[in-house]
């Protein structure tokens, strides 16, 4: 009876496992930094989290995932809330449609596909939210987010694949 609820345990932590580290993500690109330059410019960890699972392990990542994912991201950012929820369901609705074209193809293929991606995600995102606060915010600090979040797509996606490769072993 143990091993059989050892064993559960283990299956069930495995399947949790891209959720789990997307919010880890998640929480350390909110981590506060003392550096007041670098405090709106920053990659968008979340963007690489849910391009990548959905790539690579849909069938553990799935619509609920990102759903759940933005909402945590709206009450953790202060951005207007829902424009996280809609910015991940449009990288979903994005990812599902062109995944085809993605998977199993080079890296940098993929990371070219990231990054057009997340550049019409984040550019819906700052449309948004202009309409939520009925101006046009600076699109300068949107622009260099994209540019770090598409920087950082190679660390984040190794971090990633190294939980895929080595902690979910017996789930493929």
């Amino acid at each position: 009876m143990s091993d059989n609820l050892d064993e559960n345990i283990a299956s069930l932590f495995q399947r949790m496992l891209p959720l789990l580290s997307s919010m880890f993500f998640l929480f350390l690109s909110y981590l506060p930094l003392d550096l007041s330059y670098l405090n709106n410019i920053r990659p968008v960890a979340l963007l690489v989290c849910v391009y990548y699972w959905l790539l690579h392990r849909p069938d553990l990542f799935n619509l609920l995932s990102v759903y759940f994912l933005g909402l945590l991201a709206d009450i953790v950012s202060s951005a207007p809330f829902g424009s996280n929820v809609f910015a991940l369901l449009l990288l979903y609705v994005l990812v599902i449609n062109t995944s085809r074209f993605f998977n199993a193809k080079p890296f940098v293929v993929t990371w070219y596909g990231f990054a057009l991606l997340s550049f019409v995600t984040m550019i819906s995102r700052w449309l948004i939210v202009s309409i939520y606060y009925s101006q046009f915010l600076p699109l300068t600090m949107v622009l260099f987010s994209v540019l770090a979040t598409i920087a950082a797509y190679p660390l984040v996606s190794l971090a990633l694949a190294y939980v895929q490769n080595s902690l979910m072993q017996g789930e493929e």
